[in-house]
């Protein structure tokens, strides 16, 4: 009797978690509804409009999805000379309206930095000021990626001839601006490839120099991942350079009750347990994005034993 209610008390503690999981599993199922289709005796060709615009980092080759993320298709957009006002307009939309939340609960990146994360090892901090400084190299890979872009579409409006002679020499990366800079891209497509391609006795030596700096670098991002939770997410992903610089004016935001918060000295739990490693009592009570780094998962909310985190939509 005594186990059972304490079974149960787990599961009220951690309700939060327990239903995040829930979600992100079936939006991993749903997203790459390819897998569910080769488990189960159905056609779910139906999904595939859908998976196409989820504001997520999928590849637009991932064979599980037959899909990409928003901002994919914005960019390739552009590099074919079109600016994509529409694609722009929903994406922004979304951030207003729903913050980071797919990042938190839909991202099928972010599910399996979690599933890396879940596996019992001695989680680790990165200092304050190198986790800052860290912070800023996502925006480097998207402004380098719009430098690049940007002008390749506006060539193909003005010198046809300059702009083929001018994405054959950037080659994937004018077909691909994102796969460069996305986890997804490593995991659903450039892997595989090796995996069938180039890991075979006869072929081990094709890979070339830049292939193996993608394969390395990935690698470890993903063998971090144990120790360091969303480290890819923190530091990296194209998709969180451009929603962090918007989910400040988000409707939706976290924000602390001042009357219940005890703060750091008598408690800091919140900042313990935050994933993103964010400074949660650093910032106002009205509400707390981290620099547009918060994802959502309600890890705080859910750990707080003062119960002082509410979740706040428009200026409520």
């Amino acid at each position: 009797m005594i186990s059972l209610r304490f079974k149960r008390l787990k599961i009220r503690e951690n309700s939060i978690t327990i239903t995040r999981r829930i979600i992100q599993i079936l939006a991993f199922l749903i997203v790459n509804y390819m897998i569910l289709e080769i488990i189960l005796p159905i056609n779910l060709l139906s999904l595939e409009g859908l998976t196409k615009v989820l504001p997520i980092l999928n590849s637009p080759r991932n064979p599980l999805s037959k899909g990409g993320g928003i901002l994919e298709y914005i960019f390739f957009s552009m590099a074919e000379g079109v600016f994509p006002f529409f694609l722009i307009a929903v994406l922004l939309l979304v951030l207003l309206f729903s913050n980071r939340f797919f990042c938190g609960w839909i991202c099928p990146i972010g599910s399996i930095q979690d599933a890396c994360a879940a596996i019992p090892t001695k989680k680790r901090k990165i200092k304050i000021q190198t986790h800052k400084t860290l912070l800023n190299i996502k925006y480097v890979f998207i402004i380098i990626t719009i430098i690049i872009i940007f002008p390749l579409g506006i060539t193909k409006n003005a010198n046809i001839l300059f702009y083929i002679d001018f994405k054959t020499q950037l080659g994937t990366f004018a077909q691909q601006p994102i796969g460069f800079f996305s986890l997804s891209e490593f995991i659903f497509v450039y892997f595989p490839y090796l995996v069938q391609n180039i890991f075979l006795p006869a072929q081990f030596g094709a890979l070339e120099f830049g292939g193996y700096i993608i394969l390395i670098f990935y690698s470890l991002i993903i063998i971090l991942s144990f120790w360091y939770p969303r480290i890819y997410c923190r530091y990296i992903c194209p998709f969180a350079a451009i929603s962090s610089a918007v989910t400040e004016y988000s409707f939706l935001k976290l924000a602390r009750n001042p009357v219940k918060c005890v703060g750091r000295s008598e408690c800091g739990i919140c900042e313990d347990v935050c994933p993103k490693q964010i400074r949660i009592l650093d910032e106002p009570f009205e509400f707390f994005t981290g620099r547009g780094e918060c994802n959502l998962c309600l890890k705080c909310k859910e750990k707080c034993p003062y119960d002082a985190i509410i979740i706040k939509f428009g200026n409520v």
